[in-house]
């Protein structure tokens, strides 16, 4: 029920270099495409009780930059649900890409790409938001916090709008990406280990008496 009336979603419309999908699965046929050499850009997605979205990219970059695309994903998110969603309701990002309402986990951002610490032959950014609730007492979803007028297809097209202007943005440097998604991240305030980010958007955390570091591209998972 992805428009509250029982309708299929119309299809999106997407901006330019990015096309657009259906998949039932959306994160396995990515996969299948991306390992079969499809374009990026493109976008596999799944839209119903919750929004399922995942754009194969073709990185220029060795993998440990490439990572970045998960922040940058979750930070065009906030963005999407800025601009389409309630003024007044509260969107969190996690260092592990979970995405965050009212401190609840409502979603959650990954990555997957090939092996090694070169320049990877593609990568995968896949977005899951939840619309309706699950039976979870540390999860929400979107209409549980008060956004009953933000539907899964608008979503879509607001966020791969705001991915797109985020990728032009990091093309000039990641400071900017940096700032945005330190000062959204719900681990600053509520976990007391948490120390920041290092320039490689790693996560310092204390341990005792020691610092260690979380290089970003752990998040990355591979085929």
């Amino acid at each position: 029920m992805a428009d509250g009336s029982g309708a299929a979603p119309a299809a999106p419309s997407f901006p330019p270099m990015l096309r657009g999908q259906s998949a039932r699965d959306p994160w396995a046929e990515a996969m299948t495409a991306a390992r079969a050499g499809c374009d990026g850009g493109t976008i596999f997605w799944r839209a119903g009780d919750a929004l399922e979205a995942a754009v194969v990219l073709a990185p220029d970059v060795p993998r440990d930059r490439a990572a970045q695309m998960i922040p940058l994903a979750a930070v065009a998110l906030r963005d999407a649900l800025g601009a389409i969603g309630p003024p007044e309701m509260p969107v969190h990002l996690g260092w592990d890409g979970s995405i965050l309402l009212n401190g609840a986990e409502a979603g959650q951002v990954r990555g997957m790409a090939p092996p090694g610490a070169g320049v990877p032959d593609w990568l995968i950014v896949h977005l899951h938001m939840r619309f309706l609730p699950e039976d979870s007492l540390d999860r929400t979803a979107l209409w549980q916090e008060g956004a009953g007028e933000v539907m899964p297809v608008p979503l879509l097209e607001s966020w791969s709008r705001h991915l797109l202007h985020r990728l032009s943005e990091w093309e000039d440097g990641p400071r900017p990406l940096h700032a945005e998604w330190l000062a959204a991240m719900w681990d600053r305030a509520h976990d007391k280990t948490f120390l920041g980010l290092d320039e490689a958007f790693g996560r310092l955390r204390r341990d005792g008496a020691a610092t260690t570091l979380d290089p970003l591209d752990t998040l990355l998972e591979t085929p």
